[in-house]
């Protein structure tokens, strides 16, 4: 980590640098006069970006002002190959060319979005993420991974398509409700699990209403995934880490998607896939029966219980064989051997993840809302 004249962090990513502070859009600014000097450039957000964050864009980054806005509906659904044509469609005939630069402002869906959409258009073009939500800024516009999702299976089409930097301007979280800075969280407490243990005592003991006290652990889960991804850009390795929760998660927020009750976020999701998988961690003789206590006590209070019924677990164990992370026809998770530490590739059964999903259902049944379909 390195620190710009104006006091912003620098990580290096990989293929791109993370830059994060408050001075991070006057960064912008100077990137684009005199670095990346693009021919043309086109925003791309969400309703609620180009409402919310547009303009506290435009007025520190004067060179985007002339810049074509492009919206897409917010959520999961945009993720989808007929938005992606509608968007290479609007870009060719309004004459993008190679030296055509796309900023994605957004979330996980814009920068996922944006990024495939970019990456494929004329064999790529360079795209600039400044995310805008607690998810975007520590995970999901951090290292280059792009995807649309493709028969309600969550990013089954993608590429690695690393963005020409990362801004992270904090302040954009004012923006958030309570809903999306939680989503986001779910990947900090991840972060922690999975590579340091003193970051997740830190996560967990935060003031989650107070955006200056996460300040800095923003930037540390920032740091974290940016050092993960500098090790391993196309996730031969040690990046595969980062899977913990994902491949049981992936598969409820597609399941979600399917069903009439409330659909999850992201994190959300990932949070049920922590709760699973610790349990599988334990089960499986890899983690203390006491730091999966502590793994499941904390990620149930933070978050809503997603009612499951014993019925259901076909269904997802289905959704979880898509996975990108199978091989030879059986799931491969990464589970944890301590708080701060995991392994990789560990070959688990259908029937031991229906199993984990079973324990979660057991464990939230009596803290369920009195009517199922609450939000």
């Amino acid at each position: 980590m390195s620190k710009t004249r104006l006091g912003v962090e620098r990580h290096d990513a990989g293929e791109h640098a993370v830059l994060i502070g408050e001075g991070v859009l006057v960064e912008l600014e100077r990137a684009l006069e005199q670095d990346l000097r693009p021919s043309r450039v086109f925003i791309l957000g969400d309703e609620n970006t180009l409402d919310l964050c547009y303009g506290e864009l435009v007025r520190q980054v004067p060179a985007l002002n002339d810049a074509q806005t492009i919206e897409v509906r917010s959520g999961e659904r945009s993720k989808d190959i007929e938005v992606c044509r509608a968007l290479w469609s609007h870009l060719a005939e309004r004459g993008a060319d190679r030296a055509t630069m796309l900023v994605c402002l957004g979330g996980g869906v814009v920068t996922d979005l944006g990024g495939f959409v970019a990456g494929t258009y004329m064999r790529g073009i360079r795209t600039v993420h400044v995310p805008t939500t607690l998810m975007g800024m520590v995970d999901a516009a951090i290292g280059g991974k792009t995807a649309i999702d493709l028969m309600g299976i969550k990013n089954l089409v993608g590429l690695f398509a690393p963005p020409a930097a990362t801004y992270v301007y904090p302040r954009f979280l004012r923006t958030l409700g309570k809903r999306e800075l939680l989503n986001g969280v779910a990947e900090m407490v991840k972060h922690g699990l999975v590579r340091d243990a003193d970051h997740w005592n830190a996560v967990r003991r935060a003031p989650l209403h107070d955006l200056d006290a996460l300040a800095p652990l923003i930037a540390r889960s920032a740091g974290i995934k940016a050092a993960v991804v500098q090790e391993d850009p196309r996730e031969g390795g040690s990046r595969k880490l980062l899977n913990f929760g994902h491949t049981i998660g992936h598969a409820l927020e597609a399941f979600a998607l399917e069903g009439a009750q409330r659909s999850l976020l992201h994190g959300e999701a990932v949070a049920i896939g922590m709760v699973c998988g610790s349990w599988l961690s334990w089960r499986l003789g890899h983690l203390e029966r006491t730091r999966m206590d502590a793994i499941q006590e904390h990620l149930l209070g933070l978050f809503q219980p997603f009612v499951l019924q014993a019925t259901d677990h076909h269904r997802v164990i289905e959704l979880m064989r898509s996975d990108k992370k199978n091989k030879e026809g059986g799931f491969r998770f990464t589970l944890l051997t301590d708080i701060g530490r995991a392994i990789t590739d560990v070959p688990v059964t259908a029937a031991q993840a229906a199993d984990a999903l079973d324990h979660y259902r057991l464990l939230t049944h009596d803290a369920r809302p009195a009517d199922d379909h609450a939000a």
